[in-house]
């Protein structure tokens, strides 16, 4: 008999979407992404013809949790993989509250986590997870498959009744010794939780199957504010080497996918998922000179420069010719880090990226009409009402298409965090909170309060978004539909500032 496992994306969360994946572990808004990270790891355990596999997708089909409930109820799973978001911790593991019951494993991931071993910790000992995956999920889930097996195979040759990792009745694991000899993952067992050694990242990437999108019922329910449905993610690289302080995800090697194999799948999605539009889901897809170009150059040739797609690189990274390159090939918009208009704050963050290659990125987007999406921070280390004003006056000089302002947000795993903490600048230690798209700051600065950061925000948004030269560049002559959808997005957003709603 097969031993059943279940892939599960938990409900949205409070109606906001929730993006769970190794580069952006949070709630969102106006996108549905598919669960790439789940994805990945499906196809992988697919190769185990001793597994029958199952995924469901609640945040994208905006399932409830009583939906999940009776997904997993009629599938009675051994085994149940989740990721959650780091603000949803608690609402992602209600919602494997069935597993629970029915006595599946419950393997949980969430990488912020699992560099913070004593929230991870704390999750195991509360029983919201019995095996944490510490290390990349691809790289864990062989040895951990490996393990259940041969543990379910002892079991069921041993002479009943028995005490062991399994119920006798259901052949249920509730015994965790079997994993010791698994890398990469963290267990409560006997009162303590243990850690085994790292799991190894895989280094050849082009080894991994293509993400299983066959497992999908469809990608009609997944988009972004700019790209429309049937959408996908496609990653062509792993891992940034960069040391920004903020972030949660840098530091890491970066590995490269081979231009074709990202070809082959991109055809695979356009030919038998129909994809109209994709986000290159990379960090800094533009990481290595030469690469992108000819990427852009396969992509033309096989008749795949007619779909659109998004993407988000560092404006170090780039140069003319490559933007030019990747908007012959379908491009419609870039995301870049502005971070901040203040070079001492660049500094203080270890950006590694000046004003003036932001603004040069910026001109040579709009010179190829290539929207730009600029990303910027307030209340990062040594902000004061100057350094803020002196943002707003950037993001006018380069006039990004448009601009998200979000607070700084130190995430327990990043060196900033160590900042606020050391400083007493922390307001709050409820995850739920640590979000970057939040409209409550959980951070104050040495010159700045919450209430003054909230309208300092509350005024750089208002002083962008409503500059009538800026307005008017947005409007297109001939295409009332976009004008429209434009009219609402703004009216959207500037409701959202004056009410103090999280705005995207």
């Amino acid at each position: 008999m097969k031993l059943k496992v279940m892939l599960v994306n938990p409900p949205r969360v409070g109606g906001y979407p929730v993006v769970r994946e190794e580069r952006f572990e949070h709630r969102d808004m106006g996108s549905v992404y598919p669960p790439l990270s789940l994805l990945y790891m499906a196809a992988v355990l697919e190769r185990d013809e001793r597994l029958e596999i199952r995924l469901v997708d609640a945040n994208g089909f905006n399932l409830s949790p009583n939906d999940v409930r009776a997904g997993i109820i009629k599938f009675s799973p051994d085994i149940v993989i989740a990721r959650c978001g780091f603000d949803t911790q608690k609402e992602d593991c209600a919602a494997l509250a069935a597993a629970k019951d029915l006595g599946a494993l419950i393997v949980l991931r969430n990488k912020i986590i699992a560099g913070t071993p004593h929230i991870r910790d704390a999750l195991l000992k509360e029983g919201c997870a019995d095996v944490f995956i510490d290390s990349e999920p691809e790289a864990v889930l062989p040895g951990l498959m490996d393990a259940a097996c041969a543990e379910k195979q002892r079991i069921a040759a041993e002479p009943k009744p028995y005490a062991c990792a399994f119920d006798g009745s259901r052949d249920r694991f509730f015994g965790l010794s079997f994993l010791e000899g698994v890398k990469g993952v963290s267990y409560y067992h006997n009162g303590a939780v243990v850690s085994t050694p790292s799991a190894p990242d895989t280094e050849n990437i082009d080894s991994l199957p293509f993400p299983a999108y066959h497992l999908l019922p469809s990608l009609d329910v997944y988009h972004t504010g700019v790209m429309e449905p049937p959408f996908a993610l496609v990653a062509t690289t792993r891992g940034c080497p960069f040391g920004c302080t903020f972030c949660a995800y840098g530091k890491s090697k970066c590995r490269e996918r081979s231009v074709e194999s990202v070809i082959n799948e991109l055809k695979i999605l356009k030919e038998r998922h129909g994809i109209r539009s994709f986000l290159f889901f990379d960090d800094t897809i533009s990481i290595k000179g030469g690469r992108v170009e000819e990427l852009c150059r396969r992509m033309k040739e096989e008749g795949l420069d007619k779909l659109d797609w998004v993407c988000c690189t560092r404006a170090n990274l780039l140069d003319f010719e490559m933007l030019k390159a990747m908007k012959g090939a379908g491009m419609k918009e870039i995301a870049i880090g502005i971070e901040t208009g203040s070079s001492e704050i660049l500094k203080n963050i270890k950006k590694g990226v000046s004003l003036d290659d932001v603004r040069r990125a910026a001109k040579w987007c709009k010179e190829l009409k290539i929207m730009f999406y600029g990303l910027a921070i307030i209340g990062l280390p040594g902000e004061t009402k100057e350094t803020v004003e002196e943002t707003v006056r950037f993001i006018k000089e380069i006039d990004p298409f448009y601009t998200q302002l979000c607070f700084a947000v130190p995430f327990p795993n990043t060196d900033m965090y160590a900042y606020y903490d050391e400083k007493g600048l922390l307001l709050t230690r409820d995850w739920s909170k640590y979000s970057p798209l939040s409209d409550e700051p959980v951070i104050r600065t040495e010159a700045l309060s919450a209430s003054e950061l909230k309208k300092l925000r509350r005024s750089a948004y208002m002083s962008l978004l409503l500059r009538p030269a800026y307005l008017l560049k947005k409007v297109r002559i001939f295409d009332w539909r976009w004008n429209i959808k434009g009219i609402k997005k703004v009216l959207g957003r500037i409701w959202a500032v004056i009410t103090d709603k999280p705005v995207r």
